[in-house]
């Protein structure tokens, strides 16, 4: 070895000493030189350490690991919990989670790569169909049983569409979310106290794994990707620009809640193509029209856009119901009848409606803490928003009529002061969401919507309403409201998915060089060493523990096959998918959303091009979105809603506001002035006063005309109810006729002479013999 390594720099000496003393044309180009060098080096190195060709590739290219690694199979969720906790922790709550009822399937893992202990977690078939009729999960039926969408339950499986078997009926989103149901059932038990100090005190009754992820015991908790169905959307979804969104595949793998966020980010873009059409021709022809109509133009474009907005929410209404029947949740279960959000708090009491234990929390305690600490805590807050951002500006106003060089430091103050004020705000309308207690998701949900977008609306409205209405300067809301518009949208874009995707391609480029680099293989404990450890403590305690998986068990000797051997360079999907970002959910975009329509319809007017530059951000946003689904962030689990939620109550309270703030700017800006000179400042105020109301009554009757379920939907689920009843009936239909032909045997019965009575004992037995098999009562197929 070492004379070939000896002859090799030898040769390669001389070659550069010919080379520096010839001339270009008798020899090589200098790239073409150090091309075939670099060639012959890769070549050299490949040969003298395999692993570096594949470690080079997955370097230029970190994102094939995803595609390459190993899938990790008979897995729904993973549980990852920080480095360095406890043993005691793990094995208390491994010992939890195999003794919970409905019984759950945990196997023990250690990540080389973060040297992070993980739980991969699934359940059999029998549990999940359990759990599926537990939370009453809607499947739709068999066109012979009705069709439509009719909660599950497990004596009617063969009513469903699919019901041979669990693996058909259940598609991988709702495994993720029953499995994730049976753990959230998990609770505290008397003594558990302290088992997890001093990390957290349990409570009895308290949800286990919530209260493990919300104080940092559990690092995070994922259903893993599907990777067929995945490529799937990444070709029809992400890289497709302009063809439709599938959203029915995005509802059946993310879930409703996440589809019905892009439909409407669909339906609003499309939307949008008509005030930004108008608002183009509107901007063209200011150009060249005179004064006079000008102002007449300005109020028509302000009003349009007002009665544009009004129609888009309402046919958005419309289009929402369409999808919820499609995906079966039109029919909303009673708030009574669902299931508390993990996190609810309250004593354990059997509930009065369904006859289980569950937290119960007395509503006026909730009442007095919104109405005597959150809502004065939120005033206050807007208060101190409004107050210094309005000191800001005119701090920006004076230094820029005063001092004239570096007049971007007060701006930049400014935007720092909003971005520290907005994550603030955030973790204070958080915490007093958290106080307030509420029982379900969407109760929770809607409360925290109503105070950060009223947050929102003060911190990015202010500067635009401070240049409208006390500057009272046309253009330089102009300016503003198209910086704003341009410099969010572009930033936003990049913080949301270019940033995440660099970091985690760098991430991803790490476990590269720490999994493949490695020249050892890595010395963490095993899967199977946990596994021993927890099966010795069951020995200790006894082997015929409930809940506890014996040693040697199938799942136990599958799981522990499937590790890798020693020396051998695997990385398992679960491992990788642990090192993408976690998705924060549909919050962040909707209330980016909201904000870019109080762009368009508050002050448009000023700025017509406004829902121009919003379409255009728009279709990019939707593809940038779901490129963050489907290759930055991991799977989130999936929820069933019926609409947007308060999203669309506070889109609703924008429009209201957009009829106010567009007729004040009309009365401002001078075009009543213009066009009725004579006109004093009483009859300006009655002109703009009955303008607003004109256009309220309007909006009013827009909403009353426009139906929010169609006429040819209310049909179709007319029609399945019929033929549900139909079903019935026929179901039915075997137990009619048996009833009345044993009511006219009775009636036979009662007019035959007593002489034809059966006077000797054999006929006396083949009559009650022959009233048995009439009364007898056939069983009705199981339907409800």
């Amino acid at each position: 070895m070492d004379g070939e390594d000896g002859g090799t720099g030898n040769t390669d000496k001389e070659e550069h000493e010919s080379s520096t003393n010839s001339t270009p044309q008798e020899h090589k180009s200098f790239a073409e030189f150090a091309k075939d060098k670099l060639d012959s080096a890769g070549r050299e190195l490949r040969r003298r350490l395999p692993m570096a060709g594949q470690l080079g590739a997955h370097l230029m290219h970190p994102r094939r690991l995803l595609l390459h690694s190993t899938p990790t199979q008979q897995t729904d969720v993973v549980l990852i919990f920080p480095k360095g906790l406890p043993d005691s922790m793990l094995l208390w709550l491994l010992q939890k989670l195999r003794g919970s009822r409905p019984r759950l399937r945990v196997c023990v893992r250690q990540h080389a790569s973060s040297q992070c202990s993980a739980f991969y977690i699934t359940a059999d078939d029998d549990v999940l169909l359990q759990t599926a009729e537990e939370v009453h999960l809607p499947k739709q039926l068999k066109p012979e049983f009705g069709g439509g969408y009719k909660e599950f339950t497990v004596r009617d499986m063969h009513c469903f569409q699919k019901g041979s078997s669990a693996s058909e009926l259940l598609n991988t989103q709702e495994r993720g979310v029953l499995v994730k149901h049976v753990l959230e059932s998990a609770r505290a038990e008397a003594g558990d106290e302290h088992a997890l100090e001093p990390a957290l005190t349990l409570r009895p009754g308290q949800s286990i794994v919530p209260a493990c992820v919300s104080r940092g015991v559990v690092a995070n908790m994922f259903p893993l990707h599907e990777r067929n169905s995945l490529e799937s959307l990444r070709k029809k979804w992400v890289k497709t620009f302009f063809s439709p969104q599938p959203l029915d595949e995005i509802s059946e793998y993310f879930g409703v809640k996440i589809a019905m966020y892009f439909a409407w980010l669909g339906h609003y873009t499309r939307s949008l193509t008509v005030p930004a059409v108008v608002g183009f021709i509107f901007w063209i022809w200011l150009g060249t029209a005179n004064d006079q109509w000008k102002d007449i133009a300005y109020m028509l474009f302000s009003l349009f856009n007002v009665l544009w907005a009004c129609i888009y929410l309402e046919t958005w209404k419309r289009y929402s119901n369409v999808l919820a029947y499609r995906w079966g949740t039109l029919d909303q279960r009673d708030d009574l009848l669902l299931e508390p959000r993990p996190l609810f708090q309250g004593e354990m009491s059997i509930s009065p409606v369904t006859g289980r234990p569950e937290p119960q929390y007395a509503s006026w305690r909730r009442r007095v803490w919104r109405h005597c600490i959150s809502m004065p805590a939120t005033l206050l807050c807007l208060c101190v928003a409004a107050g210094a951002t309005f000191a800001l500006l005119r701090a920006q106003d004076w230094w820029e009529n005063n001092i004239v060089y570096f007049t971007w430091i007060p701006r930049a103050l400014l935007a720092i002061i909003i971005a520290v004020e907005e994550e603030v705000y955030a973790r204070i309308a958080r915490w007093l969401n958290d106080k307030e207690n509420y029982r379900l998701d969407t109760k929770y949900e809607n409360h925290l919507i109503v105070k950060i977008a009223l947050f929102q609306f003060v911190n990015s409205f202010m500067s635009l309403f401070y240049i409208a209405f006390y500057l009272q300067d046309m253009d330089k809301l102009k300016e503003q409201l198209a910086v704003l518009l341009i410099t969010r949208q572009v930033i936003g874009n990049l913080k949301e998915s270019a940033l995440p995707y660099l970091i985690e391609n760098l991430r991803l480029a790490k476990i590269c060089v720490d999994v493949f680099g490695a020249i050892s293989p890595s010395k963490a404990p095993t899967c199977t060493q946990l596994n021993e450890l927890f099966d010795k403590k069951n020995e200790s305690v006894g082997d015929a523990q409930d809940g506890a998986v014996p040693n040697g068990s199938a799942e136990s000797d599958e799981r522990r096959d499937s590790e890798p051997l020693v020396g051998q360079k695997v990385i398992h999907q679960a491992e990788l998918e642990s090192q993408l970002f976690k998705y924060d959910g549909t919050f962040a975009e909707y209330l980016e959303m909201l904000t870019q329509l109080g762009h368009v319809v508050l002050f448009s007017s000023a700025f017509p091009l406004a829902a121009a530059c919003a379409l255009l951000n728009n279709a990019a946003e939707v593809r940038a979105d779901a490129f963050k689904l489907c290759h930055v962030a991991q799977r989130p689990f999936g929820e069933r809603v019926n609409s947007i939620g308060s999203w669309q109550n506070a889109m609703e309270a924008i429009v209201a506001v957009a009829v106010l703030v567009n007729c004040a700017l009309i009365g401002l800006s001078g075009p009543v002035h213009r066009l009725l000179p004579d006109a004093t400042p009483a009859q300006t105020i009655l002109i703009i006063v009955g303008l607003e109301h004109i256009v309220l009554v309007i909006v009013l009757a827009l909403r009353i005309a426009i139906p929010e379920i169609p006429g040819w939907l209310a049909t179709e689920m007319a029609k399945v109810e019929f033929q549900r009843r139909e079903a019935i009936k026929n179901a039915h239909a075997p137990l009619l006729s048996e009833c009345t032909s044993q009511d006219d045997i009775r009636l036979s019965s009662r007019n035959t002479p007593r002489t034809m009575t059966p006077t000797t004992p054999k006929q006396a037995e083949k009559t009650d013999k022959k009233k048995i098999s009439i009364g007898k009562i056939p069983e009705i197929p199981p339907f409800s």
